[in-house]
């Protein structure tokens, strides 16, 4: 009796090690999801500074704060883009940063129109003094790159840049009052989406998978 009674413990104790070696991959699994949604979302796995400013605001205060702190976003990467003649022999990268400089400094011209007329406001030199050092650090990364290197961190950089973009774009879209922002701000999430997807195809092709 006594060995039966053994016996039953230990088919016991081998189910719950059998249930347990089921659970843990499925936890580790389900980790790894979460942690690869939220690094989609956030590409350095945190909110950036701009998006982190729009999160609480509604109404016209949304609005001028968007219009403003998109402004200085532009302008950062018509910085960046305004770096690649003279630091890369890729056609299709000069192709690139002569259409983000086009388009960036045409949709600047727009939203500095829309707060003059809404708002009756102009853009501030420095709208999110937080992100500003965060692109500053940014920029320093391209410091003694040329060629190779530089492409390298060009398309990581720009991708980056430009998914903070489409999140802050996304923002507007379900927040803004304006008819017209929202159509821009879909515009925007539209053709930066498309760009990242453009870049990430280059660094797989140029560069092998990351």
């Amino acid at each position: 009796m006594a060995a039966k009674e053994w016996s039953g413990a230990e088919k016991s104790k081998n189910n719950m090690k059998n249930k347990t070696k089921r659970i843990v991959p499925l936890f580790a699994a389900f980790t790894l999801i979460t942690a690869a949604v939220a690094f989609a979302h956030n590409p350095n796995g945190k909110v950036d500074p701009m998006n982190a400013a729009l999160e609480a605001l509604k109404g016209s205060e949304f609005e001028q704060s968007f219009l403003q702190q998109m402004i200085q976003h532009h302008r950062s990467a018509i910085e960046m883009a305004k770096m690649v003649p003279d630091h890369t022999r890729r056609a299709e990268l000069r192709q690139l940063a002569e259409k983000i400089i086009a388009a960036q400094q045409q949709e600047i011209e727009q939203m500095t129109k829309w707060l003059t007329d809404w708002y009756k406001a102009s853009p501030k030199e420095v709208a999110n003094d937080k992100a500003d050092k965060e692109m500053k650090s940014h920029m320093s990364m391209f410091t003694g790159k040329k060629d190779a290197d530089f492409d390298k961190v060009f398309l990581q950089m720009m991708s980056m840049h430009h998914h903070m973009a489409v999140e802050m774009a996304e923002q507007a879209e379900s927040k803004s009052t304006h008819p017209e922002l929202k159509e821009f701000a879909a515009k925007i999430a539209k053709d930066q989406q498309s760009e990242i997807k453009q870049m990430k195809s280059w660094a797989t092709s140029w560069f092998g998978p990351a």
